[in-house]
């Protein structure tokens, strides 16, 4: 496999990596999805009991990775942990737990990259972008998981404290595609709207981070 994004929750590989994924399988490349939840404690906007948001979610990201066009795609049954600041409406079960309390999942992911081999694994910044515990905890363990079997890459903020060294402008086709993968995410709708209304930009120009880098070139990685 080229390129392998590991992300927490279902819609995160679409957020912050579905054109590079687009752009990637466009290119030749051998892409792959590793989610390590089911999102379960998402919102249900009420078009699903609490209890089979997960399955919902689940079901979801299926679509979205056809979208995608990934060559691989694995969910994990690992807990999903609610965010800092919780919102209004319904949501799924939350156990109280989250990444964070499963260290084991860095040794999950090791074996998932010893059997893939991926030349790229692309993942959360260390501070996770928005500061979700699920997400700084899903940068460590990839990183830690991926020391000598693979490049690991982070999806940035332009105006984070992480230098940008890659910059992807998505031509029309892959921002039409990109679009059609997250209307797949109809449970999450809410936080589509919310990303449209703050970082809209951000849907057609993606911001990697490739460390030992300098400077920011236009175009892909690999």
């Amino acid at each position: 496999m080229d390129l392998l994004v590991v992300v927490p929750h279902p819609d995160d590989e679409t957020f912050g990596a579905g054109g590079a994924l687009l752009l990637a399988k466009e290119a030749g490349l051998k892409t792959g999805v590793l989610t390590l939840t089911h999102g379960e404690a998402g919102r249900t906007l009420g078009l699903c009991p609490p209890e089979r948001l997960g399955e919902v979610r689940s079901e979801e990201l299926k679509r979205a990775a056809e979208v995608l066009g990934v060559d691989y795609l694995e969910i994990l049954p690992f807990p999903n942990a609610l965010p800092q600041e919780v919102g209004e409406g319904l949501r799924g079960p939350a156990t109280g737990q989250g990444l964070p309390d499963h260290p084991e999942a860095e040794g999950t992911i090791r074996e998932r990259l010893l059997a893939l081999r991926p030349r790229f694994v692309l993942t959360f910044p260390p501070d996770g972008i928005n500061g979700h515990p699920d997400h700084v905890a899903t940068s460590r363990y990839a990183t830690k998981a991926a020391e000598g079997l693979a490049q690991v890459l982070y999806f940035v903020r332009p105006e984070g404290p992480w230098p940008v060294t890659h910059h992807l402008r998505l031509p029309e086709w892959a921002l039409a595609r990109k679009l059609r993968a997250l209307a797949q995410h109809k449970t999450q709708a809410l936080s589509v709207l919310d990303f449209l209304e703050k970082h809209p930009e951000r849907l057609w120009s993606e911001s990697y981070y490739f460390p030992g880098s300098l400077g920011t070139k236009e175009g892909p990685w690999w």
